[in-house]
């Protein structure tokens, strides 16, 4: 019974719905006039939303396709970046090793490039003096004696003779009288000593003796030269020159020929001075002072007593000793002995120079210490014996120089380690000559 009564409520439920359906189709019209447009509109739609439904469907599928294809691409790629990056990385070693050879030789051809414009320079700077028609100031030197036997005096002597500098147009400037150093060149001097008292001098040039440019007092000294040339304009030929020029040989950068092939070695000029007292007829000159390489010790003060009085045996002594100043060194004197001379220069700054080169040169040897004004002797034609005791020159200096010596026709230098010496009595036997 009650199964039947509600299978009748269903059918009575369906048949309503029916009804309201049809009943509401028919009244559509009146209610809704346009409710076929909606529906038509919604059905629009509903297929829209169909077809970009099965749009995202196979743009999902695209999607994951390009998704795979690009991982593939991705790993090959990442193959490729690999390969590429070990090429680079071997041809960047290469570049790097091919970048260090060059370097090399670009240091090697800029330091040839360096030094030929340097050169070149200096060519022309001499040039424009030539042609320049004014008068010529040589200096002023300043600086070291060795470096002026060696270098500047050899360097300023070709330097006139390649570009025909007149000899009315120089004037050579240095200090001490050393103007037959200058043999071979036709030119007036200026002392320095003339113009500026050993202090002022000593003081002034204490700070530096390499005149790798123009400094202060060179200027100073210049203005006072000037004024004693009438001062007029000037060209000047100035050490500065020589350095730029040589420097590459000092750095151990050149070989000798930097300086060789613009040097002219001659012995220097011998003339007694006026005033020089008379000397005995055989004697050795010497001058010892302490130095970097000959230190003031008790042990070398001991040595060069020693040196003096064994000397003394087989000749007379003149002492070198200039009585003042004019730079670091420090002379050993020997006081009142017998058969050491000693001749008073402390009045004569101006000639002290001229005086020492003119005993050296009537000397039967000259002995002191290694340096610059041991070349001196053999520039003389005399022969040296110098002792050292700390090795701290530089030996290409002293290499030189025994070449200048034979170039120019003078004597010979024997540069001597003090710890080499036994028999101090035979060393002196064997390099000094025989009394004339």
């Amino acid at each position: 019974m009650t199964r039947g009564n509600s299978g009748s409520r269903s059918i009575d439920v369906s048949l309503l719905h029916r009804g309201f359906r049809r009943l509401g189709r028919l009244l559509e019209p009146l209610l809704a006039p346009d409710a076929a447009a909606q529906r038509e509109r919604v059905e629009r739609l509903i297929e829209l939303a169909r077809q970009q439904r099965d749009a995202l469907k196979a743009l999902g599928s695209l999607t994951a396709t390009q998704a795979s294809e690009l991982q593939h691409l991705k790993q090959a790629r990442s193959v490729e970046v690999a390969v590429t990056q070990e090429r680079f990385t071997e041809l960047r070693a290469g570049v790097r090793r091919q970048a260090s050879a060059l370097a090399r030789l670009a240091r090697r051809a800029g330091i040839e490039s360096e030094f030929e414009i340097a050169e070149q320079r200096v060519l022309d700077r001499l040039d424009r003096l030539r042609r320049s028609g004014q008068p010529i100031v040589i200096g002023p030197w300043t600086g070291e004696i060795g470096f002026e036997l060696l270098y500047w005096i050899p360097f300023v002597r070709w330097a006139v003779d390649k570009f025909q500098l007149p000899a009315d147009r120089l004037t050579i400037v240095s200090r001490g009288g050393t103007a037959g150093w200058y043999s071979g060149i036709r030119a007036q001097y200026v002392d320095v000593f003339s113009l500026a008292t050993p202090d002022e001098f000593r003081t002034r040039t204490a700070a530096t003796k390499k005149q790798r440019f123009m400094g202060a007092y060179d200027r100073e000294l210049l203005r006072r030269v000037r004024g004693r040339l009438g001062g007029g304009a000037v060209s000047l030929l100035h050490p500065a020159m020589m350095y730029a020029l040589f420097m590459p040989f000092w750095k151990r950068q050149a070989p000798p020929s930097r300086v060789l092939d613009h040097v002219t070695y001659r012995k220097v000029d011998t003339l007694k001075p006026a005033g020089l007292p008379d000397l005995p007829r055989d004697y050795v000159a010497v001058r010892f002072y302490f130095s970097d390489c000959f230190p003031d010790t008790p042990a070398n003060r001991d040595f060069v007593d020693r040196v003096v009085a064994t000397i003394s045996e087989r000749a007379d002594v003149v002492m070198l000793n200039p009585g003042f100043r004019v730079d670091d060194h420090v002379d050993w004197g020997a006081g009142m002995r017998a058969r050491i001379h000693t001749v008073d220069m402390s009045g004569r700054p101006e000639e002290n120079l001229a005086w020492q080169t003119a005993i050296i040169a009537g000397a039967r040897a000259f002995v002191g210490t290694y340096g610059g004004f041991s070349y001196l002797a053999p520039m003389c034609g005399v022969h040296a014996i110098a002792f050292y005791s700390d090795r701290t020159y530089f030996t290409y200096h002293l290499e030189l120089a025994q070449q200048a010596f034979a170039a120019s026709g003078g004597g010979v230098l024997d540069a001597i380690d003090v710890a080499s010496v036994e028999h101090l009595s035979d060393v002196i036997g064997r390099r000094v000559p025989a009394g004339r």
